[in-house]
Order: structure tokens, then sequence, then C-alpha cells
């Protein structure tokens, strides 16, 4: 079960991945919208197609109104995660940011991982 959980997630965060680059270039490029809000427009469905993916395919579980509110407090956190992350890398050490960042790239999908199959998607 954890084998398919894993291979889940990694072929739902990379729909969501593709997906963000795709709405953001799209709306930048075709609809001429500041590459800013598209960016933003990319995320917000980005979330949509990992919120959904994660509940049915990786976790299958029930979605409720709880769920998504524990969706969003876990990207948010994992986003902070990174950022954090980044910065106590950068700050406290001599790697060059190409190591740091690579650093940060595989371990966000860990954390973000733990935080949805023991919180967001706990079946309760």
């Amino acid at each position: 079960m954890l084998l398919r959980q894993l291979f889940c997630f990694g072929v739902v965060g990379a729909a969501a991945t593709l997906t963000h680059y795709l709405i953001a270039l799209s709306a930048h490029e075709v609809a001429g919208i500041s590459v800013y809000i598209s960016n933003l427009m990319g995320y917000v469905t980005a979330m949509a197609v990992s919120y959904f993916g994660h509940g049915l395919l990786t976790f299958r579980v029930t979605l409720t109104r709880a769920t998504l509110q524990r969706f969003v407090v876990a990207s948010v956190s994992t986003f902070l995660f990174s950022e954090a992350l980044l910065w106590a890398l950068e700050s406290g050490t001599t790697l060059s940011s190409r190591v740091t960042l690579s650093i940060v790239v595989v371990s966000v999908p860990v954390f973000s991982f733990v935080l949805n199959k023991f919180w967001v998607y706990q079946i309760r």
C-alpha cells in the first residue's frame, strides 16, 4: 500500500506541476495576463489537482470540508517549510545555491507526503 501511495503521490505531483506551468504559461502568453497573476492562476489550479488527485487516487478517502481545510494549511506549511529550510541552508552553510535548492526540492515532497498521509487525508 505504501509503495502504491508513493507512486501515486509522484504521479499526482507531476500532474499538478505540469498543470501549474501550462496554465500560467497559457494565461501569460496567450491571454496576455500579468505573469504574477498567471502564476497565481496556475498555482490555484495545481492545488485543485493535488487536492483531488491525492484524495481520490493517492490516499483514496472521502473528501470533506475538513479535509480541504487541512490541505490548505498543509500547503501553506509546506511552502513555509521550504522557505525556512532554504534560508537555514543559505545562511548557515557555505553550500552553493544549486546544492541548497536541490536539498529543498528533495526534502519538500517528503515533508508534504508525511503531512498529507498522516494528517490531511487521515481517515477519522
